[in-house]
C-alpha cells in the first residue's frame, strides 16, 4: 500500500473510533494492529498510527510498537497523558484498555460479573486490580488446568501482598490470617468439604464454559458443584470465559450477577483455508503462493519450512496418540538444532531415552497433551516461550494447551476438524484453539491455518448449569443442592428418588456424601455389603489394609462403582480388570518409580511399544491412581462404615490408601510438595529436609534457610521446578 493511501486509512479510522458501534472498534483495532505488524519508518505513519493507538485506548499497543522498533518515536501530547492517566490506576499504577475497565468499572458496580471476551482480552489481568483495590480477607481464584493454575499463582505471589498464597488444598487455616487459594476445582471441592465453615468473601472461576452439562465430560459436575457452593455463601464473584453468548439466566437471577460480552479481538487473526480436498491449488500467504495438495502432511511442512511465515507454530491434533505420531514424523526430517542439554539428559533419566519427546526436542520439536505430568507440560511450555533462539518452534498439542494457557505462538494449525471424540469440532472449541495465535505484547496479528474443511455451524455457545436447566438433570447432581437450586425437572425427580430410598431404607445423606458416584453403584455396592456380610474379609490392623484386603477393596470397587467410561477401552473385560487390580496394587505396594514402571513386564506385555507404553503410564497415573481410585475408596468406605454400623462390624479407615494412591506417599510434608507440583522422584531426594514441615508456609520458610542444600541434592532442571513450584 502506498504511503498516501495508508495515510488517508489511518485517517478514517481514527474518524471512525468515534463510533459507539462495537463492529467499528473492532475494525479500528484490525487496521491498529495490521498496520502496527508492519513496521513502518515513515515518520508521518507513525504519529497517526500513535494517535489512532491513543485514541482506541489499548495503551499497550505503544508498549509494543517502542520495544520492538528503537525508531518509534512519536510526539505524544498534553491529552495524550491525561487519557493515558484515567485509565492508570491509582492503586497499583497499571494501564488498562478500554475493555478493561469497562470490565473493572462493572464489577465494582455489581460485585457478580459474568465476563465473555476473546483470548488476549486480559481477563484475567483484570483479577489483581479488583484484588487490590478491595479489602477481601479470604479469595479463591478457581482454574482448570494445572498449568494455568501455576502461572496464574505465580503472578499473584509476585503481585499480591498481605495474604498467605496457597496452590494446595492442604493448609492449615489460622483465624487471623487472610488467604488466597489457587486451586484446580477438585482441589477446591476438597477444601470445602475439608474446611465447611471457611468462607470466601470473592472468588474467580476461568474456563466458565466448563461448567456447562452439555459438554457431556468427566469434569463439567465438579466446575459447577463448586461454583454454587461457593454462590450460595454470598460471596462476590467474577467469572471468566471466551467465546460464550450468555450464561445460565436462572444462575443469573439467584445470585443477581450481571453479564458482559466481548468480541473485541486485540491480537489480530489472519484466517487461511487450506482445505487438502476442496481448495487444493496455490494460496497467497504473506505475499507469496502456497501449493496445496491432497496430502495434509505435505501441506504442514510447506507451510512450516518457508521463511516469510515467520514465528512459532502450535499444530492441533485431536488425540494423544496423534500428536506424538505427527511430532515425531515432522521432527524426522528436520536436522538439530541448539537444545538444552540439561533438560535433554533429565527426561532421559526420569523418563526414557528412548522417548520420541527426547529425539523431537533435539530437533526443534515437540508434543503436549494432558496425560503428561504436569512438570513437563510447563518445561515443554517454557522451551517454546524461550525467544533466545533454538529451543521449540514447533508444538504438537491436544486441547491441554489451547484452554488459557499462553504461549509465544503467532501461528496456529488446525491439522484436524475433530475432538478427543472424534466427533466434529464445534464452535467454543474451534474457536478457543484460533485464539491461541498471537499472544498481547509480543504480536499484533496471529494467523490461523485451517487444513480441513469445517461445518460453519452456529453453536449458540449457552452455558447452562445441570442442576438449574436440564429438562432431565441426573440423579448424582439433584441431590447435590437444595430445592432453589434445581429445576423444575429436578425438584420433581429429587422427591421421587427421596421416597424410593425412604421406601426400602436407602440413606440418602451418605449417597450425598459420596458426589457424583454413580447412585445405583452405590446402591448396589451397599447391598452387597449388607446380604454378604463377609465383614472380616475388609478388616484389617493399622492404618493401611494389606495387598490381599486391598485387592479386594478394588476389586469390589471395580464391580460396583466403576463406569463404563471409568473402564474404558483398555480395561473393560475380566481381563482389564485383573490388569489394572495388578498394576494398582504393584504401584500401592512397592511405590515404584516411573522408571520401574516402565520395565514392569505387565506393562511392557500389554503396552511393548516405548512410547505407547509411556503414554500408556502417564495416563494410568494421572487418570486412575491419582483421580478415580481415591475418589471410589473414599465413596467404598463411607458406604462400608453405615454398612457396618446396622450390621455392629467394626468401621474401617481408607484414607492412607488413599493419600498413597493419590499423592504416592502418606506423609504430610510430602503431600505438601506433591500437591504443589514437585515430581515424586524429586520429593524423595529432598524429603529430611522438610520433615518438620506441616503446611505451605513451612516449606517456603525451610526453602528460603536451606535453598544450597537443596539444589546439592537436585539436578538443574528439578531445581528449576522447585523454584517454578514452591
Amino acid at each position: 500500500m502506498k504511503i498516501d493511501d495508508l495515510e488517508c486509512l489511518l485517517l478514517s479510522t481514527y474518524e471512525l473510533l468515534d463510533s459507539i458501534d462495537p463492529s467499528d472498534f473492532s475494525l479500528c483495532l484490525a487496521v491498529i494492529c495490521h498496520v502496527a505488524d508492519r513496521r513502518f519508518s515513515d515518520v508521518m505513519i507513525q504519529q497517526l498510527l500513535h494517535d489512532n493507538v491513543s485514541k482506541s485506548r489499548i495503551f499497550l499497543y505503544d508498549n509494543l510498537l517502542h520495544t520492538r522498533d528503537e525508531n518509534y518515536n512519536p510526539e505524544f501530547s498534553m491529552q495524550d497523558h491525561i487519557l493515558k492517566a484515567f485509565y492508570t490506576s491509582r492503586t497499583t499504577e497499571t494501564t488498562l484498555t478500554k475493555p478493561q475497565k469497562e470490565v473493572f468499572d462493572n464489577f465494582q458496580e455489581c460485585r457478580r460479573l459474568i465476563v465473555s471476551a476473546p483470548t488476549s482480552f486480559g481477563k484475567t489481568r483484570i483479577i489483581r486490580e479488583i484484588i487490590r483495590h478491595n479489602n477481601y480477607r479470604n479469595i479463591a481464584l478457581i482454574l482448570p488446568t494445572v498449568s494455568l493454575l501455576s502461572e496464574q499463582y505465580r503472578d499473584i505471589k509476585d503481585s499480591i501482598s498481605g495474604y498467605v498464597v496457597s496452590k494446595t488444598s492442604k493448609i492449615k487455616i489460622e483465624p487471623d490470617r487472610n488467604y488466597i487459594l489457587v486451586l484446580t476445582p477438585e482441589r477446591m471441592s476438597a477444601f470445602l468439604s475439608e474446611n465447611p465453615e471457611f468462607h470466601f468473601d470473592f472468588f474467580v472461576m476461568d474456563e466458565i464454559y466448563k461448567t456447562d452439562f452439555k459438554l457431556n465430560d468427566d469434569r463439567f459436575r465438579v466446575f459447577s458443584d463448586v461454583l454454587l457452593r461457593l454462590a450460595q455463601r454470598g460471596s462476590d464473584f467474577y467469572l471468566i470465559g471466551p467465546y460464550i453468548t450468555d450464561f445460565s439466566q436462572r444462575f443469573r437471577a439467584l445470585f443477581n450477577a450481571k453479564m458482559l460480552k466481548f468480541e473485541v479481538e486485540i491480537v489480530q487473526k489472519d484466517f487461511y483455508f487450506l482445505d487438502n480436498v476442496g481448495l487444493k491449488g496455490s494460496h497467497k500467504i504473506e505475499g507469496r503462493f502456497i501449493k496445496i495438495v491432497g496430502d495434509k502432511f505435505v501441506n504442514l511442512t510447506r507451510l512450516t519450512s518457508n521463511d516469510y511465515i515467520d514465528g512459532k507454530f502450535l499444530i492441533y491434533r485431536y488425540q494423544k496418540r496423534y500428536v506424538e505420531e505427527s511430532a515425531g514424523k515432522f521432527s524426522s526430517a528436520r536436522s538439530e538444532v541448539r537444545w538444552d542439554s540439561n533438560l535433554i539428559r533429565y527426561l532421559e533419566k526420569t523418563v526414557s531415552p528412548e522417548w520420541k519427546l527426547v529425539s523431537c526436542i533435539k530437533k526443534g520439536v515437540a508434543f503436549h497433551h494432558g496425560a503428561m505430568p504436569r512438570h513437563i507440560q510447563d518445561l515443554i511450555v517454557d522451551e517454546f516461550n524461550n525467544s533466545s533462539g533454538g529451543g521449540i518452534d514447533f508444538l504438537f498439542c491436544t486441547t491441554s494447551l489451547t484452554e488459557g494457557i499462553n504461549t509465544s505462538a503467532k501461528n496456529v494449525v488446525l491439522y484436524d476438524e475433530k475432538i478427543g471424540t472424534g466427533d466434529p469440532i464445534g464452535v467454543l472449541d474451534r474457536r478457543n484453539i484460533e485464539g491461541r495465535a498471537g499472544r498481547f505484547m509480543r504480536h499484533f496479528v496471529g494467523r490461523v491455518f485451517h487444513l480441513e474443511a469445517y461445518i460453519e455451524n452456529n453453536d449458540d455457545r449457552v452455558v447452562e448449569i445441570e442442576s438449574l436447566d436440564s429438562e432431565n438433570p441426573s440423579i448424582e447432581a439433584i441431590i447435590q443442592f437444595d430445592d432453589e437450586l434445581l429445576s423444575e425437572a429436578g425438584h420433581h425427580k429429587k422427591n421421587q428418588l427421596k421416597s424410593t430410598m425412604e421406601s426400602v431404607g436407602l440413606p440418602f445423606e451418605m449417597f450425598k456424601e459420596n458426589k457424583y458416584v454413580s447412585v445405583g453403584g452405590q446402591a448396589s455396592l451397599l447391598k452387597y455389603l449388607i446380604t454378604s456380610k463377609s465383614w472380616e474379609q475388609f478388616s484389617f490392623m493399622g492404618g493401611m489394609p494389606n495387598a490381599e484386603v486391598a485387592k479386594l477393596i478394588l476389586s469390589c470397587i471395580y464391580d460396583h462403582l466403576f463406569t463404563e467410561s471409568d473402564r474404558g477401552r483398555n480395561f473393560k473385560d475380566e481381563v482389564g480388570k485383573s490388569i489394572l487390580l495388578q498394576l494398582t496394587s504393584y504401584y500401592l505396594f512397592y511405590k515404584p518409580s516411573f522408571t520401574e514402571l516402565l520395565s514392569s513386564a505387565t506393562i511392557i506385555k500389554f503396552r511393548p511399544k516405548i512410547d505407547s507404553r509411556i503414554r500408556y503410564i502417564f495416563d494410568l497415573t494421572s487418570r486412575y491412581f491419582e483421580f478415580i481410585w481415591p475418589r471410589y475408596i473414599m465413596a467404598f468406605q463411607n458406604i462400608y462404615n453405615y454398612a457396618a454400623k446396622i450390621n455392629d462390624a467394626s468401621p474401617i479407615s481408607l484414607e492412607l490408601m488413599i493419600a498413597q494412591l493419590e499423592y504416592g506417599t502418606t506423609k504430610n510434608h510430602e503431600i505438601i510438595l506433591k500437591d504443589c507440583g514437585i515430581p515424586s522422584e524429586s520429593i524423595r531426594k529432598i524429603s529430611n529436609i522438610f520433615s518438620n514441615c506441616e503446611t505451605l508456609d513451612d516449606v517456603q520458610r525451610v526453602k528460603k534457610l536451606r535453598m544450597r542444600n537443596i539444589a546439592s541434592l537436585l539436578d538443574p532442571i528439578e531445581v528449576r521446578i522447585f523454584n517454578r513450584y514452591i
